[in-house]
């Protein structure tokens, strides 16, 4: 029997527009030679977004959470990464972070909602891989529009992303968007 590990490329993101009643997504998955710079850059890798996302801005990063659910194993979220300094859009998403996998004190900063989880795993020294699992050409609707405030472009770039432990368990399945560059 084969285990599914994701329901859909677009999971949880699929998942959490399901549950608020909305379409689905109209995407398609492309290859990584196809996305142009600095998209390029900023997705394709196996490490996490928000080193790359400081780097590309130039300061550190903060949480808005949109909505969010908490089953006491799982985790999940749609938010927006923001810059510090001006609140500026640089990536939305959605998330599924296995709290049983994780030590307590990381689950407490994950559920405070403040900082990205990328940025939590590395300042708690927790060793984890990162796994792209497809990148995304994304058609902008009405929920991304406004997460971003406005969207200057006909779509956007995307990837879908595993994170596990090392020991290959689930940390977390994220969906990342970023605005136009």
């Amino acid at each position: 029997m084969q285990t599914v590990i994701y329901p859909d490329i677009l999971y949880p993101l699929s998942f959490m527009r399901s549950a608020r009643g909305l379409p689905k997504l109209n995407y398609e998955e492309i290859e990584p030679s196809a996305l142009p710079e600095p998209y390029q850059s900023l997705l394709v890798h196996e490490g996490d977004m928000t080193s790359r996302l400081v780097a590309y801005h130039g300061t550190e990063l903060k949480v808005k959470s949109i909505r969010s659910s908490n089953s006491g194993r799982s985790y999940f979220r749609e938010v927006i990464l923001q810059t510090i300094q001006n609140e500026k859009a640089t990536e939305y998403g959605a998330i599924e972070i296995k709290l049983d996998s994780l030590p307590a004190e990381v689950c407490e900063k994950i559920l405070e909602a403040q900082q990205p989880l990328g940025g939590i795993l590395n300042e708690c020294h927790i060793p984890y891989a990162s796994s792209p699992r497809g990148f995304l050409k994304v058609v902008p609707d009405g929920p991304i529009v406004e997460a971003f405030s406005e969207v200057e472009a006909d779509h956007l770039y995307g990837r879908s992303n595993l994170i596990t432990d090392f020991n290959g368990e689930v940390i977390a399945r994220i969906i990342e968007i970023l605005p136009t560059l």
